[in-house]
């Protein structure tokens, strides 16, 4: 909490330099223009990250959502395995989708952010909050959404983007595109790899084993049949080796390799008062542990998934919309602890959207889980929205979510419960948005009751399996703010987010570990002419690493800055050069046990459009 008046006073989001005006957004009205989105994005709030931010921050989803948001990382030193907490939930309970795919392993329940390339998008948008209705499993905390644009008749496109930095750090992306009038296509490549040798910050010890090195491969191309037929065809290649940093000096030496493929093909028909869109996707994810890199000795884990989505969209009139959407899942899993072992999962979602006025709209959505596996639970959404000035916007959300049990929940050998219940979350959120010209702030309040949490616990001999067993109770506040000012030719943002979260087990009363009180995050933005500069700051709470909330068991809460400054060069300000320094301040600072981050380090870019 030190210096927490200070931080809060320069306020509250986004990382943004005011060259490219291409900021993050908070707007619901924003978001109408995304079709994926569209169904049911009018009374819930999202934040959306469009390219020229991405390019701006380090390839990691970690770091982009780190000092942009209110979602807290739980990251076992840089570039390792990260884990985020969603308003207090845990990282199975954060829902990933990759044009409308859920793609969390179906063996863990969770997505690695360190796994995920954001140069290999267009956009990245977040939604806090209860999606299990739109979203299907995993959406307790909040969703995720990584995004490919498909843009027609803009001819021929080419970007790449270089950097170097401290470590032996370095990333180099690629993008070329063309299209016509009826024809898209776009092809990207990106590579990261680093030494990730830092020193510890205070002692004689360096980051050792922390080597990786990560290639994304992302396609993109659309055909338009006709006047109402669009056909879409998207591709993704993860290919990820990580050394896992010693928590000892003495500790073995580990390496852990990711080799993930999704593709989608889509069928889009927009006839009159008819919007439809049909999806054929397939994902695959391979992972190999070496619990000694000196050994050829592996564990692995495999799972292919098949996906089937349909859905509807028929405007009765023009303030009147109902929906209907099929999805069918398969899922064929194996690995070292899994015996080969497949589930067949599906939903069926009705919902009507209802603008009664031209300031007041209101939406209910109800989903019905069909599965072979577990109980089937009944979902819903229901929500408002109400514009009651020029100024002042309400909207509230009530939902039910839930999440599924793994792979290795069920049929882990020997371990495995196979009566798991999925895990089920009664939401409720009240947001108020005030908008004066383009300056916002957006304050939020939530409930939300989780039941059947699922966690491993040890039995009477002591041999830990997966129970259905605590019931959490969490609630809180968000703030997101941006004020934006024009002085001549000088242009001054200030953009931030802050999060108190209190995430209770009912039984004990005690905070769920690693959840922290209060996150704070600052950004303020400097432009002149082809000139910008930016100071970014976060500021994490202590959290505790115990279940029983020990005071000799917390991790101190730690400030972290970063300094950037760029210039835009040629006649149509297509080439960006930049500096960045990282950690300001050289603070040293953990967000996890005995895992310390990088202190201060630097790192370089070029971003070339032509």
């Amino acid at each position: 909490m030190k210096y927490f008046i200070f931080t809060f006073l320069l306020s509250l989001c986004a990382f943004q330099a005011f060259a490219q005006n291409d900021s993050i957004n908070v707007l619901g009205e924003v978001l109408l223009k995304d079709n994926r989105l569209k169904d049911s994005s009018y009374t819930k709030n999202y934040t959306v990250f469009n390219d020229s931010v991405l390019k701006r921050n380090q390839a990691s989803l970690t770091n982009l959502l780190n000092f942009n948001s209110t979602v807290y990382f739980k990251e076992n030193g840089a570039g390792m395995v990260s884990s985020p907490s969603f308003r207090g939930t845990t990282a199975s309970q954060t829902a990933v989708l990759w044009n409308g795919i859920n793609i969390n392993s179906q063996t863990t329940g969770q997505t690695d952010f360190n796994t995920i390339n954001t140069r290999g998008f267009d956009q990245i948008i977040i939604k806090p909050g209860g999606s299990g209705v739109e979203d299907g499993s995993n959406a307790i905390g909040g969703s995720i959404y990584l995004k490919n644009r498909l843009d027609y008749n803009k001819g021929f496109k080419n970007s790449a983007f270089l950097n170097y930095g401290s470590f032996n750090s370095y990333g180099v992306s690629y993008k070329t595109s063309y299209s016509e009038k009826n024809t898209s296509l776009s092809l990207g490549y990106s590579r990261n790899s680093s030494d990730n040798d830092y020193t510890y910050l205070g002692t004689d010890r360096k980051n050792k084993n922390g080597q990786y090195h990560n290639t994304n491969i992302a396609l993109a191309a659309g055909v338009k049949l006709s006047k109402f037929d669009e056909l879409r065809l998207f591709a993704n290649i993860f290919d990820g080796n990580r050394n896992f940093s010693l928590p000892t000096p003495n500790a073995l030496a580990t390496k852990y390799y990711d080799f993930n493929t999704r593709s989608l093909v889509e069928w889009i028909r927009d006839y009159k008062r008819i919007r439809s869109s049909a999806k054929l996707a397939y994902i695959t994810e391979n992972y190999e542990y070496y619990p000694n890199i000196n050994n050829e000795f592996y564990t692995y884990g495999n799972v292919e998934s098949l996906f089937l989505k349909y859905n509807l969209n028929y405007k009765l009139t023009k303030k009147l919309s109902l929906q209907s959407k099929l999805n069918y899942t398969r899922n064929d899993g194996r690995g070292s602890d899994i015996t080969q072992e497949s589930r067949n999962l599906g939903s069926v979602i009705v919902g009507i959207k209802h603008q009664l006025t031209r300031k007041f709209l209101y939406e209910v959505n109800i989903r019905q889980e069909l599965n072979e596996n577990y109980e089937n639970p009944f979902l819903y959404s229901a929500g408002i929205n109400a514009q009651l000035t020029d100024f002042y916007q309400i909207k509230i959300n009530t939902s039910k979510s839930f999440r599924i049990p793994t792979y290795n929940d069920l049929y882990w050998k020997g371990l495995g419960n196979t009566e798991l219940q999925p895990e089920l979350s009664y939401q409720a959120e009240i947001s108020n948005l005030f908008q004066l010209h383009k300056n916002t702030l957006q304050f939020t309040g939530y409930y939300n009751s989780v039941e059947n949490l699922l966690t491993w616990v040890p039995d009477a001999s002591g041999v830990w399996r997966p129970q259905n067993t605590d019931n959490v109770k969490i609630y809180g506040v968000e703030v997101i703010a941006h004020l934006q000012k024009k002085i001549g030719i000088h242009r001054i943002a200030l953009d931030g987010t802050y999060a108190y979260t209190v995430s209770e087990n009912q039984a004990t009363q005690n905070q769920l570990i690693y959840v922290p009180y209060h996150k704070l995050t600052a950004s303020l933005s400097y432009a002149i002419k082809n000139f910008s500069a930016y100071y970014q700051y976060l500021n994490n709470g202590e959290v505790y690493t115990t279940t029983d909330n020990a005071p000799e068991h917390i991790l101190d809460d730690y400030m972290v800055a970063n300094l950037g400054v760029e210039y835009t060069l040629g006649e149509k300000k297509n080439y960006q050069i930049g500096v960045q320094l990282l950690n300001l301040w050289n603070t040293s600072y953990a967000s996890v046990l005995n895992r310390p981050m990088p202190g201060r380090n630097v790192n370089a870019y070029l971003n070339l459009n032509f």
